[in-house]
């Protein structure tokens, strides 16, 4: 929420473009301070149902510090709002892996394509519903009242993991591994661990050295600068250089996350078909594109809509297809740590606030064009970048064009078979 109500902080608070990338940055990079030693205790808890127990305090801490950051006491000056924010994000870059490897667990392995894009619409669309929200928050109560949008923030948190919590049990868990092994499809779980409570020896290590995991971790971090970034120069171009009100920048920065939910379905979907890798490397092109047409997102608002449409059918599926990949390569008892090590990836991935924020101070500041365009050249040229790595240091996983993939590394490096 931290990026719908950025043009209200920025005003409050008095601050540069290149200060508020900053704080956002450390923000959202703190996301990533536990993801990974945390999922390794995480793992020894059980897979499938059993991850909620663990899961339980991850979700009790950040919806704690996102209600704490509404709080006027404790957001008075621009120190203690990112304190506030930095504790609820460390708590939810926990949650994230343990949300993804719980997905992949309830789903049969041939069909977590279609799994995580679906797990993961509600990324975009939790951004979209949020967006809406706040908009209606600042234009109800005024701009200078957006904390109460972190105050009302624990609501739909607990009535939601509350649902979760009372369907996650063993018996619903024990009749979807009953149908999908009947179906063919393989246990849901890594190999026989259903009943293992701990990783293997060494795992994070094996998870480093595996290119299917390690790359993708890389690769992660480049896609979500792009994200990161779009999300934090949408609002401020909108707000200082096209000038709508900051309720209607909250509302109109969002709307790529329409199509960024539909988008994670089907390329995940097609991804099963055709291959993750080589869908990866379609969406990297594709985003490519879309960065660069933001720069006429300003002509009017029908452009607007339009760009944010086609640039967001892509701007979520990367992170399907990172975890995807890495689960489908991973060692006995080793899902978890991939998936934090994904993670930690995608949210070291938060500079790009930080980095679209100087480009966008060194062109002028926040209400000059010029730096607003040479930020979006900077991610379009990332997001080629993205797809060259993925293309040499990758190999396919599944679908048709694992017959067909050629890259700088072996498919036994990546825990792959060779046919």
């Amino acid at each position: 929420m931290i990026y719908f109500v950025l043009p209200s902080i920025t005003k409050e608070y008095g601050l540069t473009a290149a200060q508020a990338g900053l704080y956002t940055t450390i923000i959202t990079i703190s996301t990533a301070a536990l993801a990974i030693p945390a999922m390794m205790w995480a793992d020894k808890g059980g897979q499938g149902w059993r991850r909620k127990y663990r899961h339980l305090p991850m979700v009790l801490g950040y919806t704690l510090f996102t209600f704490l950051s509404g709080v006027n006491a404790l957001s008075g000056t621009i120190g203690l709002l990112v304190l506030m924010q930095v504790l609820s994000h460390v708590f939810g870059g926990v949650a994230e892996p343990i949300e993804v490897a719980s997905a992949a667990e309830w789903w049969s392995k041939g069909r977590r394509g279609l799994a995580l894009g679906l797990h993961h619409t509600g990324f975009p669309w939790g951004g979209l519903i949020g967006g809406i929200v706040v908009s209606y928050i600042l234009s109800r109560y005024g701009s200078e009242n957006w904390r109460y949008a972190f105050l009302l923030f624990p609501i739909p948190v607990i009535v939601l993991f509350a649902a979760y919590w009372a369907y996650a049990t063993p018996k619903r868990y024990d009749r979807l591994v009953s149908k999908v092994v009947s179906a063919g499809e393989g246990h849901p779980l890594t190999e026989d661990l259903a009943d293992v409570s701990a990783v293997t020896q060494g795992g994070l290590g094996e998870c480093v050295r595996n290119p299917n995991v390690g790359i993708m971790a890389v690769v992660s971090v480049i896609a979500v600068v792009g994200y990161y970034g779009i999300s934090f120069w949408l609002p401020q171009y909108l707000a200082f250089v096209a000038h709508y009100n900051f309720a209607q920048a909250a509302a109109y920065g969002v709307l790529f996350t329409i199509t960024g939910g539909l988008g994670q379905i089907f390329w995940g979907s097609v991804s099963d078909r055709i291959g993750r890798k080589l869908t990866l490397m379609i969406v990297f092109a594709w985003l490519a594109v879309g960065m660069w047409l933001f720069k006429y997102a300003g002509i009017s608002l029908t452009a607007l809509i339009a760009i944010q449409l086609l640039a967001g059918f892509a701007m979520n599926a990367p992170y399907t297809l990172v975890y995807a990949i890495a689960f489908d390569s991973t060692k006995a008892g080793t899902l978890g740590i991939a998936g934090a090590l994904i993670s930690a990836g995608i949210y070291i991935g938060g500079v790009g606030p930080y980095i679209i924020g100087g480009l966008i101070s060194a062109g002028g500041g926040v209400g000059a064009a010029a730096g607003y365009d040479t930020a979006l050249y900077f991610m379009a040229a990332l997001m080629i970048f993205g797809l060259l790595v993925t293309a040499a240091f990758t190999r396919e996983t599944t679908g048709w064009f694992r017959r067909h993939d050629r890259a700088l590394v072996s498919r036994r490096a990546c825990n792959l078979p060779e046919r």
